[in-house]
């Protein structure tokens, strides 16, 4: 017999510290914070996105173009500071689940687990984007440059490549199907699953479903409207047709009856920050 570890005990002594960090007040912790400033950056989106509209002169960037125009704003530093933080804590939170798991994944496949843990690497790599993109607007720099410019180049960068127009098709199809997952999701109300139902009052479970189904049904629709916008760029082989969320917007509250569709996903904006606040609360992390 070799004299290595008995790598039985390794493994249970893994499985003892993923439980524990599952199981951890300070990852709960991280979670809800993380949570709740996400809540507060799509309120803040939906604030812009109304003044689109109403046909303000407002930019509906991604989070780093919402975290610029924060800071304009007075007591703007004092927001990106509690901003940052949270969005460090939702990424330590994600980094966490990339790690240890989710409460429950013992009871799903593989594949599963292998999929949502990359999933939450994904989310945290981006979150703690943001969180750096705070702490370096407030040391006087500036967010990211224009990223519906960006998407573009990234986009002719793609068409440039071998089969590039088949691969903008593709990632463009892929967005459309990520809307409708997102819309199947809303719409088959499984969201519920990730919050402890069992503590909600009845009208508690009432509004925390309807938010949910109408802000995640926004995500649905307006990722959608994204990805035909890159689908019509793969198919006329023009970076110029692709769109990021501000353009896609402006296109839509150009097109006859499109300001009342921009006021409905600014309310639905609105409805996944609120739905935010309700997993920071009663979310099962």
């Amino acid at each position: 017999m070799s004299g290595g570890p008995d790598i039985a005990k390794v493994a249970a002594g893994g499985a003892t510290v993923a439980h524990a960090v599952r199981n951890s007040r300070a990852v709960e912790g991280l979670a809800r914070a993380g949570l709740f400033t996400r809540g507060v950056v799509y309120l803040v989106v939906a604030l812009l996105t109304v003044q689109v509209a109403v046909g303000k002169p407002a930019k509906v960037d991604d989070q780093n173009g919402t975290i610029q125009e924060i800071a304009s704003q007075p007591f703007g530093r004092v927001v990106l500071i509690l901003l940052a933080f949270g969005f460090g804590s939702y990424a330590l939170w994600r980094f966490s689940v990339a790690a240890a798991g989710a409460p429950g994944e013992h009871s799903q496949t593989a594949g599963k687990r292998i999929a949502r843990r990359l999933a939450a690497l994904a989310t945290g790599v981006a979150y703690a984007g943001l969180c750096v993109t705070s702490i370096r607007v407030l040391s006087g720099g500036s967010a990211s440059s224009n990223t519906a410019q960006q998407q573009k180049n990234l986009t002719a960068v793609a068409l440039g490549l071998p089969f590039g127009r088949g691969l903008v098709i593709a990632i463009g199809a892929a967005v459309i199907a990520g809307g409708l997952i997102l819309l199947w999701w809303a719409g088959s109300r499984r969201f519920m699953r990730n919050l402890a139902t069992a503590t909600m009052g009845h009208a508690t479970h009432a509004w925390a479903t309807g938010v949910g189904v109408a802000g995640i049904g926004t995500g649905g629709v307006v990722a959608g409207l994204v990805g035909l916008f890159v689908l019509q760029a793969g198919i006329a082989n023009s970076p110029n047709a692709s769109r990021g969320l501000d353009q896609t917007l402006r296109t839509v509250a150009a097109a006859p009856f499109g300001r009342p569709l921009v006021a409905a996903i600014a309310i639905g904006f609105a409805a996944y920050g609120v739905y935010s606040f309700f997993e920071a609360r009663y979310r099962d992390v």
